[in-house]
């Protein structure tokens, strides 16, 4: 386990306020995939976790997870890439999940500094507690497109 995660769950251990608990939680997770560490990345999610895109695709279990993720980042080169989640909501489930509801902007920064971004979007992830913490048992992400399927296969033909 990576000593940020291992400070960022003794730290949330200390507050029990949920929103400080899910706030750490994408505060640890999102560098992980940005700084393209996805191993570390997936650990953040259950082994039987669902991740996809509606409209158009989804992974399910963890080993699927870092498979796809290694099969489309390296599309960014050597861009940097930053998710802003912003709006968050969170509502406690019945079952004793979380599901936490944000908008989202990624940013991709080449190495001349232009900036583009992607698709506005709406992630809609499951949080659930583990042993290890907070983890994501399943994330669904919406852009903002009337049609989602025709934005993926642009970028497949694109990128291959």
């Amino acid at each position: 386990m990576s000593q940020t995660l291992q400070h960022s769950e003794q730290h949330t251990e200390q507050h029990s306020d949920p929103s400080f608990e899910i706030a750490a939680f994408y505060a640890h997770q999102m560098p992980l995939l940005e700084e393209r560490e996805f191993e570390a990345f997936a650990q953040t999610f259950t082994e039987d976790c669902v991740f996809g895109y509606e409209g158009a695709w989804q992974l399910r279990s963890r080993v699927a997870l870092l498979e796809g993720m290694r099969g489309n980042i390296p599309r960014y080169g050597t861009s940097t890439i930053r998710h802003w989640f912003e709006n968050r909501r969170a509502e406690p489930q019945p079952d004793g999940s979380i599901r936490v509801t944000a908008t989202c902007l990624v940013s991709v920064t080449d190495e001349n500094g232009a900036v583009t971004f992607e698709p506005s979007c709406v992630v809609t992830d499951e949080l659930v507690r583990t042993e290890e913490g907070l983890r994501a048992r399943s994330r669904i992400i919406r852009h903002d497109l009337p049609d989602p399927g025709r934005y993926f296969a642009r970028l497949t033909a694109q990128h291959g």
